[in-house]
């Protein structure tokens, strides 16, 4: 179907097109001067691949039921539904609709150029061969996206805004697009605001990354104004932003976090293959610029590879005595200017082969001497470029970028991560139902599953607490039995560094809040560690592990990924997110966090669980125990 869509061999235009700036009228002058060869109806219609519905809202029910099964595609590019208030959803029984609100498509191989928007007023030469197709859920930002690309030197191949979804998504689009013999991209660039079937989305990435095709995403509503702002946008509830970041981030997408970053990215792919690792070499003319490179990259989760003594050697060799042949190697600025020395220590340190990826930081003449080779690819940048002065390299095929930070994105863009095969989940619901709900059951149920805990002991009187803090050894720390759901600490009902002599009146004051009380042993050890794995009702199950204890909000260094992913990778973004400054000393935190997690996970698949928390845990004898927990049943 999205080949239909794409290239229809005949489209109609149902609307009034005697005004030449109404949508309708509009949209006929881009297919004209696009020189589009389908057969354009603008009367009656019959048979068509697409048809273009620019009438007023309260029409556009009327105008559908009379199209539906004569356009196999139906855009409307009609507004004042969702984003007005109405929440009337536009059907059609046997045609597929775009939109309602969307400003179209454009498709440049086939110079389909279904959009009124005037952002493409001069694209209608229809260049392309990027291999770049760009889905929006916002048609004004992706038009301005599509622009930008374009000033830098990239003619995306195709542009679909989808605009409030009754229909088509972005997301089925792009399964689409992977799915075609005929029109599958190199790239596709996603640009998101919010994400109803996020098991779509899971499955398209796995498409994407199976079919070689690199996927680029710009999630909006990061932040809680974002959120406000694109439900208010597309009338939809954003999910967890940071569980579809995973997501994206596990199958190995590109995930950017502005507009310039996507167009940067996008440069990258549309002339480079992909680096086969995350060894990054960076040559240089200036050590300041190499010093804020390294900076620049590491922020991105690129390292600079050291160089071997061999390695340095051989560049070493090229270079004068007084220059610097480690990662970056330094040239300097006598020899910057020799694009003859630049490319020669480019091509010497590809040879070493233990680089995946090259910055140059130099001139944009030198792109064509220093270009990749032996599937290494190169990046040029210049520090005083824009995106104009670039241009012309890039449409040749030239990876320039106008500034290192630019280039930095284009770097990164080139490394793939993720894994190829998420994680098995057990059979779901084939263990025992959890029923009572408060923190001594979720502690024994824990416990009988095999989950370490604290030693503790349920009691309901203030002899037993005496007689239970005597036995686990003193000092002990008491809880108030409250519902699962309930703030301990908030409510006042945990006492650390209990005493004899205090056991009492604590066990007296917590009894007032709760029918019986936990007493526990008071275990000090290392940093308090959290893992939780949640049930929610569009993401599914959730994993989240990182920094735990009484202020895990405040701290914020957790990582949420989707359940699914493989322990292994749950422990790698640990390591990039929680610990990369956490030296030898906790290096082995991340792989005991996700064994833990996939413990928990497989007791909420199994027990059909909402909520599984262990806050906090602290390592003992080299395993993770946990001082509290939290289970809630579906």
């Amino acid at each position: 179907m999205i080949e239909t869509l794409l290239s229809p061999s005949r489209i109609a235009i149902v609307g009034s097109l005697s005004k030449e700036t109404g949508l309708g009228a509009r949209t006929l002058r881009h297919l004209t001067e696009a020189r589009c060869p389908a057969e354009i109806v603008t009367g009656a219609v019959s048979e068509v691949d697409v048809a273009v519905v620019a009438v007023p809202a309260a029409a556009v029910p009327e105008v559908l039921t009379g199209l539906d099964g004569r356009a196999a595609h139906i855009i409307v590019v009609s507004s004042g539904f969702d984003e007005a208030g109405d929440a009337t959803t536009l059907r059609a029984e046997h045609s597929r609709i775009l939109g309602p609100n969307t400003v179209g498509l454009h498709y440049a191989p086939s110079r389909s150029m279904l959009t009124f928007a005037a952002a493409f007023d001069d694209m209608t030469d229809c260049r392309h061969g990027s291999g770049v197709v760009l889905l929006s859920q916002s048609g004004a930002f992706g038009a301005r996206l599509l622009r930008s690309a374009r000033r830098h030197g990239v003619d995306y191949d195709g542009f679909i805004a989808t605009g409030n979804e009754h229909d088509y998504s972005a997301v089925e689009l792009a399964i689409e697009l992977v799915a075609s013999d005929t029109h599958r991209p190199r790239t596709i660039a996603l640009y998101l605001e919010s994400v109803r079937d996020v098991d779509a989305l899971d499955r398209m990435l796995a498409a994407a990354r199976a079919a070689e095709v690199r996927v680029v995403a710009l999630l909006g509503g990061a932040s809680e104004s974002g959120a406000g702002a694109a439900r208010s946008h597309t009338a939809a509830v954003s999910p967890d932003h940071a569980v579809l970041t995973e997501l994206c981030l596990m199958h190995g997408a590109v995930v950017v976090g502005s507009d310039r970053e996507l167009v940067d990215a996008t440069v990258a792919l549309s002339v480079l293959p992909s680096a086969r690792g995350g060894r990054i070499g960076v040559v240089t003319g200036s050590g300041g610029a190499g010093v804020v490179a390294a900076d620049m990259l590491a922020a991105r989760g690129l390292a600079l590879t050291p160089l071997s003594p061999g390695a340095q050697a051989s560049i070493g060799a090229l270079l004068p005595t007084y220059a610097s042949a480690t990662n970056p190697v330094d040239v300097t600025a006598q020899v910057i200017g020799d694009t003859g020395a630049v490319a020669n220590v480019r091509a010497a340190l590809v040879d070493t082969g233990e680089v995946d990826a090259v910055l140059v930081i130099g001139r944009a003449e030198q792109a064509a001497a220093v270009a990749g080779d032996h599937g290494v690819p190169v990046v040029l940048a210049v520090l005083d470029g824009d995106a104009t002065s670039v241009a012309d390299h890039v449409r040749r095929g030239e990876p320039v970028l106008p500034s290192l930070e630019a280039a930095c994105n284009a770097v990164r863009a080139l490394v793939t991560g993720g894994v190829d095969k998420p994680a098995t989940l057990p059979e779901p619901g084939t263990g025992a139902m959890f029923a009572a709900e408060d923190t001594a059951s979720s502690a024994r149920f824990l416990a009988e599953a095999g989950v370490p805990v604290a030693p503790w002991q349920e009691v309901h009187d203030v002899d037993a607490a005496v007689a239970a803090g005597t036995e686990l050894g003193w000092p002990v720390v008491v809880k108030a039995n409250l519902p699962t759901l309930a703030h301990k600490a908030a409510s006042g009902g945990v006492r650390l560094d209990v005493g004899p002599d205090g056991i009492a009146e604590v066990a007296t004051a917590l009894l007032a809040l709760a029918p019986s009380v936990i007493v526990a042993t008071q275990l000090r050890a290392g940093p308090e560690l959290f893992v939780g794995v949640r049930r929610d009702p569009l993401l599914g199950l959730v994993t989240a592990a990182g920094l735990g204890g009484g202020h895990l909000e405040l701290i914020g260094r957790t990582v949420t990924v989707p359940a699914t992913a493989p322990p292994e990778w749950l422990a790698e973004r640990l390591r990039a997110v929680v610990f990369a400054r956490a030296g030898d000393r906790y290096a082995h935190l991340p792989d005991l966090l996700a064994a833990t997690a996939a413990t928990l996970t497989g007791l909420a698949v199994r027990h059909d669980l909402a909520l599984v928390e262990c806050n906090p845990l602290v390592e003992v004898d080299s395993g993770l125990i946990a001082l509290d927990a939290r289970v809630v049943a579906a």
